[in-house]
């Protein structure tokens, strides 16, 4: 079960090798190929097909999901096995749903267990009316309107990140060490603002700048390693500083 990256008729072996790297990089897949456009007459006698070289190249470390990638005469048939089927377009589309990418990757991530679709348009004429009609919906990402058209690449970059954090994975590692005390944090404000009204930022000690000073300590969300830091800190700074 997945996520299928389908590619109609493509003439980029770069955006072939590109979407490859994508899938990969948020485990997705399999790559489908519909009709590709591929060739180029220009290969030279005896050296390899320069769709080979150039899509390898933009793949860089997923030329298994090329190796994988499987090759189709139709869309219908690329997409025979798919529950939900969604089409990308630089415009909403008549007599379809319109879903906004957030929308489409909510939905593709709720149906984790069962095969689905991501298609593709050609880079040069993108989908025909009749292939659209064969979707369930299209997927329109939000441009500057002075200049629509994405890279293929660079909507199944979009769209497959959105569908990865849809599915609760990727996000920043915790942060290491055991979040703060209150009384360590407490005692860090007092440490604070007797070193500020030492220094003469502070007259008494207890003006409201002083009480936005003692609720940034609090709000800052500070380990007890980063604490017992600025505690020491700020204890041998009270010890320079006249009573």
């Amino acid at each position: 079960m997945g996520l299928r990256l389908v590619l109609v008729r493509s003439r980029s072996p770069g955006n072939v090798g590109s979407v490859a790297r994508i899938a990969k990089n948020f485990g997705l897949g399999p790559l489908v190929l519909v009709d590709p456009r591929l060739h180029r007459s220009g290969d030279a006698p005896g050296a390899p097909p320069f769709f080979e070289t150039e899509a390898r190249r933009m793949a860089w470390r997923a030329a298994d999901v090329l190796d994988r990638a499987v090759t189709v005469p139709t869309l219908a048939e690329a997409v025979a096995p798919c529950t939900l089927v969604l089409a990308t377009a630089p415009h909403a589309a008549a007599r379809l749903e319109n879903l906004e990418p957030e929308e489409a990757a909510r939905r593709l991530a709720e149906r984790v267990e069962e095969e689905t679709a991501l298609v593709f348009g050609s880079e040069s004429s993108g989908l025909t009316a009749e292939e659209t009609a064969c979707c369930s919906g299209v997927v329109v990402i939000p441009t500057d309107p002075a200049y629509r058209d994405l890279n293929v690449a660079q909507s199944a970059a979009i769209l497959a990140y959105l569908v990865f954090r849809a599915r609760g994975q990727g996000g920043l590692p915790p942060r290491e060490g055991e979040e703060a005390r209150h009384g360590d944090r407490e005692d860090l404000a007092v440490r604070l603002l007797e070193t500020a009204r030492r220094a003469g930022f502070l007259k008494r000690g207890d003006e409201p700048v002083a009480r936005e000073l003692k609720a940034m300590v609090h709000r800052l969300g500070l380990r007890r390693r980063e604490t017992e830091i600025l505690r020491s800190l700020l204890r041998r700074l009270i010890a320079r500083l006249p009573p």
